[in-house]
């Protein structure tokens, strides 16, 4: 387990992120230790899909907020019961990224994406690549449908994610300090698509209704 590369990255993402956020949203009412312990309570609650919130991020700064949005979409680790892409996904989207970035420089060369020193095969990386389309177009189409409830953009995207990615509480109308019952009834069967959706890991739906 300490030689997994996931484990890494994702211990790294959490260190990183609750850093970042305790001094972009430190307050001085409170003691170092108190920002810090808040910092990284929203973060791992956030990250792995708990839910839980000990303070209004929602009044947090933009920087901060929108950290955790992005928190949203990770989400936990691959084999997990969390919600999110997971950490494994974005692993193997990045050195996929890469290694077409190193084709066009190097159009003769071979080199091969690895994960945990295990060669990644053209299925695997499609399949992530494949993964990663549907579930964009997911979110944007499901973004487009509760606009019509003319809430803000904030809200309509936050709230998608928040139930694709089966987090909870999302930012404006839906932070933590707030719900989904300004939805309308059509809205809420959209969100409710997206956590059965996002809970199942998007193709076995698919393959459902095809």
């Amino acid at each position: 387990a300490l030689h997994c590369e996931e484990m890494h990255w994702y211990l790294g993402i959490i260190v990183a992120a609750a850093l970042m956020i305790c001094a972009n949203a430190y307050d001085v009412a409170m003691t170092l230790e108190g920002n810090l312990r808040q910092s990284f309570f929203q973060v791992a609650s956030i990250i792995t899909t708990t839910g839980f919130a000990t303070t209004d991020f929602n009044l947090w700064p933009e920087f901060s907020r929108s950290l955790l949005v992005l928190l949203m979409v990770l989400g936990a680790c691959a084999g997990s019961t969390g919600g999110g892409i997971k950490t494994a996904r974005l692993i193997i989207l990045f050195k996929s990224v890469r290694n077409e970035v190193w084709k066009m420089l190097h159009p003769r060369s071979v080199k091969l994406a690895r994960m945990d020193g295990s060669i990644l095969d053209e299925g695997t990386l499609y399949g992530v690549n494949a993964y990663m389309a549907v579930y964009c177009i997911i979110v944007a189409v499901s973004a487009l449908l509760v606009s019509f409830d003319n809430f803000s953009f904030e809200t309509n995207v936050t709230a998608v994610f928040a139930c694709l990615n089966n987090i909870g509480p999302g930012l404006g109308l839906v932070g933590p300090m707030g719900n989904y019952s300004a939805f309308s009834d059509f809205s809420k069967l959209v969100l409710t698509a997206n956590m059965l959706i996002g809970r199942l890991e998007i193709f076995p739906i698919l393959a459902l209704l095809m």
